[in-house]
């Protein structure tokens, strides 16, 4: 099957439009996205004129046939992560006040009041926001795949914290194993194009076409809002066991 991948739309209508076109002439089997549909944060992006959270949400809704929750998506519903990665988080998190809070956080936690636009949201987006779970366990072929915006034990990516080496993702691969799946893909990271980390190799990977080789692999997608970096989709081949990532900017109407 080929499955195609939309992560960090972060309101960005306009670019999660030009995804959806991109990945229908891919023709995928099916589409998944991997969180962090709403959350405008400046001054990272540029598109704060057609940023539209709520047709972004209803997109995704009928589009993907899944969908795992980001931090952004948990910040715009109000919704405390089941996956804290060690922070103790209070029942009345969002009531108390801000200062509060980025007390008790000391930069470990991700706090959104001082750079998020708050967005609008429907009830209909609202409900579907929140009732995303944070990891989803899917099987294509012989694939048992893993999906969450984020890896164990952060899935929703909350907290102040990106790994850089093999051994930070050690938590994350015995969570695969325990669950038996040797293949895990997140978004969350925004690569221009991929990271693909096993046990033995970290690796930032240009856009393009690869392999997946043998044993257990997280792979980070790149986003889809425009921001900085550059800006793509990801189709993943579990017949062949090929992945490859491609650039908006390769798309022209």
């Amino acid at each position: 099957m080929k499955i195609g991948f939309i992560s960090d739309i972060h309101e960005d209508l306009q670019s999660l439009e030009k995804a959806l076109g991109l990945l229908s002439r891919e023709n995928c089997d099916s589409l998944i996205c991997l969180g962090d549909i709403v959350g405008f944060t400046l001054p990272f992006y540029r598109y704060i004129e057609t940023r539209n959270a709520d047709q972004c949400v209803k997109l995704v809704q009928e589009n993907c046939q899944i969908a795992v929750t980001g931090n952004h998506d948990l910040y715009a519903v109000k919704k405390i992560p089941e996956y804290k990665a060690g922070f103790d988080y209070n029942k009345n998190w969002y009531d108390l006040d801000y200062d509060i809070r980025a007390k008790r956080s000391r930069n470990r936690i991700w706090l959104y009041e001082d750079n998020e636009i708050k967005c609008t949201l429907s009830d209909n987006s609202k409900e579907y926001l929140t009732n995303l779970n944070e990891v989803e366990f899917l099987q294509f072929d012989d694939i048992k795949l893993m999906i969450s915006h984020f890896c164990y034990p952060d899935f929703s990516g909350s907290a102040i914290f990106f790994p850089r080496e093999t051994f930070h993702l050690e938590k994350h691969f015995s969570f695969m194993k325990e669950n038996k799946s040797l293949l895990s893909i997140s978004g969350h990271g925004h690569p221009e194009g991929s990271i693909l980390v096993n046990e033995d190799r970290f690796a930032s990977l240009k856009f393009g076409d690869y392999n997946i080789n043998e044993g257990i692999n997280w792979i980070v997608v790149p986003c889809v809002a425009r921001t900085t970096r550059s800006n793509g989709v990801f189709v993943l081949d579990t017949s062949a066991k090929e992945f490859k990532t491609i650039p908006l900017s390769s798309i022209h109407y």
